[in-house]
């Protein structure tokens, strides 16, 4: 059977291919609204960009943006009605630039400008499952030393990479008050944990180590353990775990001074996830690039490296482990973490001075002036 609808939506696209672009420009991030994406926009909007420009964000949930708000749309992705799905591709073919840092939107044209800001700097060897496509123009890294690895994980030309610093990483810089988020705030320390995925299943189903959730603490002695030290220090844990990441089986245990928030506890309390990091005293993580923004932090890291034998093995590092990782302890045991609690509590950052080391050669910039390069860069090259 003839398919009408098909015929005409190319003859749509073909059409819309035809004309010439115009000031719009596409935003992209997940969650909505967040990470580097969101840090752009913000500096454009400070600059005044949606004076002259039309600023329009694709969603992943069906939110709508504040009205009041001049020349700022969104557009819910994942409706697949005929009068948004040709609204999407009149808006997404038309635009001179689009600017995204987790999900790769279609570019319709050559004549269209693809910054893609990244989400992380490459630890995990993830060349086999995951690529840039050849579409992106540009795409940001932190400096030029990771900028050689980080071509290698992403399938994606070095010489295409612009080291300008993480837009997001700005947000470390500001203060804010954290305890009173809490409604028992009977600690005088915060430790945020930002364990990376053990389990996901998702576009590239990796299955890394199915028996670990979280380390350490997806035992139940041993969480438990963990919890009366922190108790015992007056330190609160903050966990957030990747989105992917299944711990049904840890919140079911009763624990005092170990918690676990999502996005939810950010836009509930009015503050970024990197504005929260930036105001805790200490971080825990593994194979996850946040590592490399709290460098910037100049605070204690730990780093649990309990399944790393078989991390390694399923999916590999891209980077000299024992270099660029050596600005945080190493953590195997529970008796591991509960000393770096207690260094925490009793203010030892027992690795300082390598971590500054690492943080210069890193990043090429150790400011909060981040997202004015980045708009400043594009400003230069593509909105002439």
């Amino acid at each position: 059977m003839f398919d009408y609808k098909r015929v005409a939506l190319l003859l749509y696209k073909t059409l819309l291919n035809t004309l010439p672009l115009k000031n719009y420009i596409i935003f992209e991030s997940f969650p909505d609204f967040s990470d580097n994406t969101k840090a752009v926009f913000d500096e454009m909007l400070k600059r005044k960009y949606n004076e002259k420009y039309k600023l329009i964000w694709i969603t992943h949930k069906n939110i709508k943006i504040n009205k009041k708000i001049k020349n700022v749309n969104s557009i819910y992705r994942w409706n697949h009605s005929l009068f948004y799905h040709l609204k999407r591709t009149y808006y997404l073919s038309r635009a001179g630039l689009v600017i995204t840092c987790n999900m790769f939107l279609k570019k319709y044209s050559n004549k269209q400008t693809h910054f893609h800001l990244s989400h992380g700097a490459a630890i995990k060897n993830s060349s086999a499952y995951y690529r840039y496509p050849d579409t992106i123009n540009k795409a940001l890294c932190i400096s030029d030393y990771l900028g050689e690895t980080d071509s290698v994980s992403l399938n994606f030309p070095k010489e295409r990479l612009v080291p300008l610093g993480y837009p997001r990483n700005d947000e470390l810089f500001k203060n804010r008050d954290i305890q009173s988020l809490f409604n028992d705030n009977n600690f005088n320390k915060i430790v945020y944990w930002m364990p990376t995925f053990r389990q996901y299943k998702g576009f590239c189903d990796i299955n890394i180590y199915s028996d670990i959730s979280i380390p350490i603490i997806y035992k139940p002695e041993a969480a438990k353990i963990v919890n009366e030290c922190a108790k015992a220090n007056n330190v609160l844990i903050v966990v957030k775990p990747h989105f992917a990441q299944d711990i049904s089986k840890i919140t079911k245990l009763n624990l005092t001074n170990i918690i676990f928030i999502n996005d939810e506890f950010f836009s509930k309390n009015k503050i970024t996830n990197y504005q929260f990091l930036g105001n805790c005293d200490a971080l825990l993580t593994d194979y996850s690039s946040v590592y490399y923004d709290y460098l910037l932090c100049d605070k204690p890291i730990g780093l649990c490296w309990e399944d790393y034998d078989i991390y390694n093995k399923n999916v590999g590092f891209v980077v000299d482990m024992d270099t660029v990782m050596a600005g945080g302890e190493k953590i195997y045991t529970t008796e591991n973490l509960c000393n770096f609690i207690s260094h925490v509590a009793n203010g030892e950052d027992v690795l300082k001075e390598q971590r500054n080391k690492l943080c210069s050669l890193l990043h090429k910039y150790r400011d909060n002036q981040s997202s004015k390069r980045v708009v400043d860069y594009i400003e230069e090259n593509y909105l002439k």
